[in-house]
């Protein structure tokens, strides 16, 4: 072997110790790690259906036809929403959800078709989690107008109205 090849070799060998040093090196103890979690904001119903029925108060469960003021009823509707988010609602797909919400909805019945106003108002306030224990209210209203039911047919007017919620963004 010639005095080169031996210089080449112990350049190489020095090298690799070098490596192989310069990793122990580069070894610890600890390391760091960054943990991150996101709470998007969020509101759901916790009730699944209600029923409200709009009538007089003086004529429980009737409509008066010959009355001048409006029929009205309410029910409510239980919610949560993430700690610190406002809900907005939607009725019947409308598209435009606000709150409070109105929109009108014409109620069927064999005998012909009878406007409401319906109504969704967050009553309840902003969320304080969706945790149990948390419920907020949604109150729905309707109101029918003596224009509306003082031509009506005499019969059952219904309809199944979807209210939706979502957090304002």
């Amino acid at each position: 072997m010639s005095m080169r090849t031996i210089k080449n070799i112990l350049v190489g060998v020095v090298a690799l110790l070098g490596l192989i040093a310069g990793e122990a090196f580069a070894q610890a103890q600890t390391a760091n790690v960054t943990v991150s979690a996101v709470v998007p904001k969020a509101c759901r119903f916790y009730t699944a259906s209600s029923s409200m029925t709009i009538e007089h108060v003086a004529t429980p469960g009737l409509i008066d036809p010959t009355s001048l003021i409006n029929a009205t009823g309410s029910t409510t509707l239980n919610y949560r929403c993430t700690n610190t988010v406002s809900p907005r609602f939607d009725i019947d797909t409308s598209g435009v959800p606000a709150s409070p919400k109105t929109r009108t909805v014409a109620l069927t019945s064999p005998s012909g078709n009878m406007n409401a106003d319906i109504t969704v108002t967050a009553t309840g306030g902003a969320g304080t989690g969706l945790g149990a224990g948390n419920d907020k209210i949604a109150t729905i209203s309707g109101a029918i107008t003596p224009a509306n039911f003082g031509g009506a047919a005499p019969d059952t007017y219904s309809k199944i109205v979807t209210i939706g919620i979502e957090a304002i963004p």
